[in-house]
């Protein structure tokens, strides 16, 4: 795994399932008494605009993108040992406070850019997102299976990309730091990657935090992510507890443990019903990834 941190990758991957598990969490009413008949498909609706982060005076000549990169790279670990994973699963669990919903999570990601996000939530069920380096799909109760359109896709690869931080530490390309801001109380480096904000904490290098558009099957929504409690796995550093924010919703991951080195190529292997949209989507003369039309959500049980 050649990145200087997995944090901001397994939250970004996981926001756009964490955010099917809040529709499921709505439309199902929990906690209250599920509804009566099959909601409609949910409209993309307008995105607001996520609140001005505070400005801080930066004492002297602030840092280039390149300088707060190499500094989280050091922070968490150092070049070498990152070079040397190539995989990992990680397990913990994912709550949902306001639906008093709670239940396992487990990620897995293998280089150059496969990624798995699976969760099991109490009477929601399984919830699974995952791209195995061509194709991306995810699988819900509510949804059932879908394979992702191109933007979805796009962002998948991204961000599984294991490569994509180390490569941008060596060179930044485009990244800039916009200025120095407070994020959750804590002065920030503010680093815009991509039309994405990356915040990292001035004094240790660690990233504090994400502020994102995620594309989502309900449009383009605004996440924030929140990282905390930085432990050591091996001889690397990750945060262990991501706080993801998204209209309204609030949502924990807390991860346990982490294994390097460890994947294996079942957990990226594609589903049959996915198997199966992708062969007739063929059939049909039409990409089944591109610009696929979400299907419309089952009966709540």
């Amino acid at each position: 795994m050649n990145t200087m941190n997995t944090t901001d990758r397994i939250a970004r991957s996981s926001a756009r399932t964490l955010l099917a598990t809040a529709a499921l969490a709505a439309l199902l009413g929990l906690p209250a008494v599920a509804q009566d008949a099959a909601p409609a498909a949910p409209a993309a609706p307008k995105m607001p605009a996520a609140p001005a982060l505070k400005e801080l005076p930066v004492e002297g000549q602030k840092p280039s993108a390149k300088d707060v990169f190499a500094k989280h790279l050091e922070a968490t670990g150092g070049k070498a040992a990152w070079e040397a994973k190539k995989s990992m699963v990680a397990t913990g669990a994912i709550e949902i406070p306001a639906a008093q919903l709670k239940g396992a999570m487990k990620t897995t990601a293998a280089a150059p850019d496969r990624v798995a996000v699976n969760m099991e939530l109490p009477g929601i069920g399984t919830t699974s997102q995952c791209f195995d380096g061509t194709v991306g799909w995810s699988m819900d109760p509510m949804r059932g299976p879908a394979i992702m359109g191109e933007k979805e896709v796009e962002q998948m690869k991204r961000d599984a990309n294991f490569l994509r931080d180390l490569q941008m530490a060596n060179d930044p390309g485009t990244a800039e730091v916009a200025g120095l801001v407070e994020f959750e109380g804590t002065p920030c480096w503010h680093v815009k990657v991509d039309g994405n904000s990356y915040l990292y904490a001035k004094d240790t290098g660690l990233m504090k935090g994400i502020r994102m558009t995620a594309a989502t099957p309900m449009g383009d929504l605004p996440v924030t992510v929140l990282m905390e409690e930085y432990k050591d796995f091996g001889d690397v550093k990750m945060a262990t507890r991501s706080t993801t924010k998204v209209m309204g919703q609030v949502q924990v991951m807390s991860f346990e443990a982490v294994e390097w080195n460890a994947a294996k190529d079942e957990a990226f292997a594609m589903p049959a019903e996915i198997k199966a949209m992708k062969d007739a989507s063929k059939d049909a003369g039409a990409p089944a990834e591109k610009d696929a039309a979400a299907p419309a959500p089952k009966a709540a049980p």
